[in-house]
């Protein structure tokens, strides 16, 4: 091992293009498998020495060696540079012809194999002779092979590549992603005509200081046999010239030349305003074109300008999420299509920036960027954060591994330089800092001019253009953004924060206050976009297939689930994470004054007149129907100003005379800003922002059902059990238990076995494991047992039977828990209330999971119609997406199931729900609480200003931003597993489930926060340990 010697042979890197004159080798190679690069190796007639690999792939997951996941730790001893003895290699082989049509080149061809990925060193050979050697396995490998290939009919040239496992740029490739192997991008047969070619080129725009005009700046290196000339010709999407065709008359043998065209106010590219021109450059020698490239070109430009990154003179707001290359099936050998869909969904999720973490990408992936419009933080294949177990190891300011470092950013500006959404080189990731960081930095400001460059890993940013940080708490940012006053000279952009892990992230809205209010913070990348899972089939002969994390190859060391970390699941289908991203990055601010809309523009660039806004008023009724009073579509008013920063007014109704009575509970205003026509990655009619408004000037309040009795119930007692008989229905009482163990009302069974209980915990998401869970199972939270202390019962004066219970909730060991009051009052007609006083006493913990009733309802009771928050899970900080409404989702689909099961499917804000079977029949159930103080805030408020109309006070959901708040509603959540079964299951295929459907109705919740990786849940999002009083109404419903 040598960290001196990263390639031989290798031709120096160059922007990606592929000529005319090429063949793709990718598809079905001859393999080998050796457990160390000293075997013997099969010869390429060796009938018993090969099996069949697609290339390109890896060849853990096509049936040779396992897959292996640490976030950072090495899974061998860290000593660079040397790894295991132990190495295993994979030995490739193809064949090829030389195409017939190629011949017939003028002057004949030159030729090239190119590998665009190869993890993580080969050597390689064409006809038994070796060309080269290279590592960097996200980086392009080149190497001439004109003086040993056959060409002309019948010839065939076999290729073989030897790759190693480890290798020593191992030590600089320890991302947090699965280790795998083997070509996994496609490899390429390249030819270039002998009498010229194009070796490389460099496109730059410059625009004048309005952002108006620009020059278009192209640096060419060529090789030419005699004098040649080089035209350069641009057009815009529709073919149309944009300007003038030039010609530069060039001189024999290898040269650069640097030409300019002026262009006259071409349209400009932007992460909103994609527009991009296509330069044709053609090489040309005695008449005929030797070579000639498209370029797609974005005329914009980027620089930092009082102390803010600028694009196209405008200072840009990063809505951002990391992404890395990963496929359940194929890891890190992407198709197209899918790596496509990837930026369609961005889009449509709000997103306007990706960081290719921590690598170069696929190559193709900034073509598409620059097409549908995405800023990309462009990353260098460089990470070493498992050297940090000792200082000693690191190699980031060692001089030996500079030029291995240098090499790598390199490779990175040369093959993507030419694509405008690119608008910052990275230095790398999780590295450290040193003097070779230093070196990148230095080359990459000489070399290009025209972009910033970032890096994290430098504390004090000597070597980065912007202060990046990872996981900052919006505390800590409102600090940051005003330490340095208005002296500050780069802004801060969080290469990392709101960690996607499990059920999460919470908080978006809160981050996204954060960066509005502060000019320096210009906003950051959401850690990540998608889950890494592997498919894997299960062990038990059934066929199924899981997705696999770390550990479940058998891999050791693993760090599990860290590689669940993504606002998408594995297949990246969008999850409840990039719901809500999508709700909290929207460039568009909804607010109501009066009797008109508000929007204030968010965006950079666009203005908001391609946008229609459809808007309905709505009545929700106590009995669960809905009475759509009114809707209609606006057009967007210019006059009143539709530029970015600015706000439009939108009037969906012109006079003060109202269609309805607005003093009426839950009538709402439901708005919702929509594309007005088709784009490259939406539909017309594609939803921007929305928002909801509650008409009227009080909050809605939780009513209990009024109940009375026509006749007092019949109690027989049984010794442990009490037997409530009324004309409709019975009820059964454990009192040693203290709770219902059966309830049917007109012979319909509403609880069968496990009745209504309090509780307090929840199956910890992955973000509670990095949070409050160690102190929730320090004391015992999850082993909570109830003492009955006694049981009384009596009939009131109303008639109804109360049965009241003094208990003492409490873990074993500890000496804290909670004195409940829980007093059950059944009315004749059927209807339970369930009054509940909660006191903590003793050192009880800070904040709890969760506090509410959870009950066992029968297994056919699979339906759920609820009026609150919907249709996904909302939880007290990650609510943004929910909108109000009537909603009905089958049981199943209330759930959300993460690949490592936890709490999940939670409904805030709600007002009543109904769990019921197919033919309506069921339970009803409200929470009302019974204290009027309140530790939580919710998403409603109400207007402030001085009203002028009906309609000028308006509380709305989803909007309210430093205005008063209150609790509205409660939590409720349906699921067919317990806490205990989501606690003890590894992945979903191990979960059991119970008989029944699990119910829970919950006065309050705890946050979700990030702290998987980052802050945990906001102090305002979190459910302290205090008295709790509420009174909850059961009824049964549709019989």
């Amino acid at each position: 091992m040598n960290e001196c010697i990263y390639e031989r042979n290798r031709l120096p890197p160059r922007a990606f293009f592929l000529p005319p004159h090429t063949v793709s080798l990718s598809g079905r190679w001859k393999f080998h498998f050796a457990a160390s690069p000293l075997e013997s190796e099969p010869s390429s007639d060796d009938a018993y020495g090969w099996y069949l690999i697609d290339v390109p792939g890896h060849w853990q997951l096509q049936g040779w060696g396992h897959p292996h996941y640490t976030n950072f730790n090495f899974p061998f001893p860290c000593s660079p540079p040397f790894v295991p003895s132990e190495n295993p290699t994979g030995i490739y082989e193809t064949t090829f012809a030389v195409p017939c049509e190629w011949e017939a080149v003028d002057g004949g061809l030159d030729y090239r194999l190119r590998f665009e990925g190869v993890d993580s060193a080969f050597h390689f050979l064409v006809n038994g002779v070796e060309i080269g050697y290279s590592q960097g396995s996200r980086n392009a490998a080149e190497f001439d092979i004109s003086h040993v290939l056959k060409s002309g009919e019948g010839n065939t040239n076999t290729l073989r590549v030897k790759v190693y496992q480890w290798s020593d740029g191992t030590y600089i490739e320890d991302q947090d992603m699965w280790f795998l192997s083997g070509i996994f991008r496609d490899v390429y047969l390249l030819a270039f005509p002998k009498k010229g070619r194009i070796e490389d080129f460099f496109i730059r725009t410059t625009l004048d200081e309005c952002s108006e005009n620009a020059v278009l700046e192209i640096d060419l290196s060529y090789f030419v046999q005699s004098i040649s000339s080089a035209t350069f010709r641009l057009v815009d999407t529709h073919g149309r010239t944009a300007t003038s065709k030039r010609t530069c008359e060039l001189g024999s043998s290898s040269h650069d030349c640097h030409f300019e065209m002026k262009v006259m106010n071409p349209l400009k590219w932007s992460a909103e305003h994609p527009h991009l021109y296509y330069l044709y450059i053609a090489l040309s020698s005695e008449g005929r074109v030797l070579q000639e490239i498209v370029q797609q070109v974005g005329f914009r430009s980027v620089y930092l300008k009082q102390g803010l990154l600028h694009v196209n003179g405008m200072p840009i707001s990063i809505r951002g999420v990391n992404r890395h290359d990963n496929h359940p099936r194929f890891g890190r050998a992407v198709p197209l299509e899918f790596i496509k869909r990837d930026l369609v969904l961005m889009k449509q999720h709000n997103i306007n920036a990706l960081r290719t973490s921590h690598y170069p990408n696929d190559p193709r992936l900034v073509h598409l960027a620059n097409e549908l419009g995405l800023y990309v933080l462009d990353e260098a294949d460089l990470e070493c954060h498992g050297t940090g177990i000792d200082s000693g190891s690191i190699p980031s300011d060692k001089p030996s591994w500079k030029e291995a470092y240098l090499a790598r950013m390199q490779q990175l500006v040369h093959r993507d330089k030419n694509n405008p959404c690119v608008i910052m080189w990275s230095l790398g990731n999780e590295s450290f800092y040193g003097q070779n960081h230093q070196a990148m930095y230095e080359w990459s400001k000489r070399f290009d001019k025209t972009r910033p460059v970032h890096y994290e890993g430098d504390t004090r940013f000597f070597a980065s253009d912007v202060c990046s940080y990872m996981y900052k708490n919006v505390s800590d940012l409102a600090k940051l953004a005003t330490e340095d006053g208005d002296e500050y000279k780069k802004p801060i952009i969080l290469q990392e924060y709101a960690h996607a892990m499990g059920n999460g992230p919470g908080g978006l809205k809160e981050y996204m206050e954060t960066f509005r209010e502060y000019r320096r913070l210009q906003g950051g990348f959401v850690w990540e976009w998608a889950n890494h899972g592997l498919l894997k089939k299960l062990n038990d002969g059934s066929g199924r297939l899981f997705y696999a994390y770390g550990g479940d190859f058998g891999d050791e060391p693993n760090d599990g689930d860290f590689v669940m970390d993504g606002l998408c699941d594995s297949e990246h289908n969008p999850g409840p994470g990039l719901i809500e991203l999508k709700a909290a990055y929207a460039p568009l601010s909804i607010s109501m004054r009066g009797n008109n809309i508000h929007v204030r523009n968010l965006y950079g660039f666009e203005n908001i007149l391609d946008l229609e806004c459809a808007w309905s008023v709505v009545h929700f009724l106590p009995d669960g129907k809905i009475l759509h009073l009114s809707s209609g579509r606006c057009d967007i008013d210019p006059a009143l100003g539709e530029r970015p920063g600015k706000e439009v007014v939108i009037r969906p109704f012109h006079d003060k005379t109202l269609p309805f009575d607005p003093t009426q509970p839950e009538i709402w205003l439901k708005v919702s800003l929509r594309r007005s026509g088709p784009c490259a990655w939406a539909e017309a009619g594609h939803e921007v922002a929305r928002a909801d408004f509650r008409m009227g000037v009080s909050s809605t309040s939780i009513q209990l059902p009024l109940v009375g009795s026509l006749q007092s119930p019949r109690v027989q007692a049984e010794g442990r059990i009490l037997r409530v008989l009324t004309p409709t229905c019975t009820l059964t009482f454990d009192k040693i238990k203290g709770e219902i163990v059966g309830w049917s009302h007109k012979g319909f069974a509403i609880i069968q076995s496990n009745g209504p209980q309090l509780t307090f915990w929840r199956a910890p998401t992955d973000n509670d494991k990095g949070g409050q869970a160690s102190d929730w199972l320090g004391h015992g939270l999850n082993a909570m047992t109830q003492s009955v202390r006694s049981v009384l019962h009596r009939i009131s004066d109303l008639g109804a039977l109360e049965i009241k219970v003094e208990s003492y909730i409490a873990p074993p060991i500890f000496a804290w828990g909670f004195s409940t009051s829980t007093t059950y009052t059944l009315h004749s007609n059927g209807k339970l209330l369930i009054k509940v006083n909660i006191i903590p006493k003793g050192p009880a913990p800070g904040t709890l999971p969760r506090v509410g009733l959870e009950m066992t309802l029968p297994k056919n009771q699979r339906y759920a119609e609820w009026f609150g928050l919907g249709p996904g899970q909302t939880y007290r900080d990650m609510k943004q997406a929910g909108q109000i409404g009537v909603w009905t989702k089958a049981v199943d689909d209330m759930m959300h199931m993460y690949d490592m099961p936890q709490e999940n499917g939670n409904r805030t804000e709600t007002r009543w729900v109904k769990v019921i079977d197919e033919r309506g029949i069921g339970l009803r159930a409200v929470l009302k609480r019974n204290d009027t103080t309140d530790s939580r805030p919710s998403t409603s408020g109400v207007a402030t200003e001085e009203s002028i109309s009906p309609l000028d006070k308006w509380s709305f959901v989803n909007q309210a931003v430093g205005e008063k708040q209150s609790h509205t509603g409660f939590d409720f959540a349906l699921s067919r597993y317990t806490a205990a079964d989501l606690d003890q299951a590894q992945h979903p295929h191990q979960l059991k489930g119970t008989e029944g459907i699990v119910f829970r109705i919950d006065d309050d919740h705890h946050g979700l926060g990030s702290a998987s990786c980052g802050p945990d849940v906001l102090d305002q999002h979190q459910l302290k340990t205090k008295e709790f009083h509420f009174t909850v109404s059961l009824e049964p419903t549709g019989i």
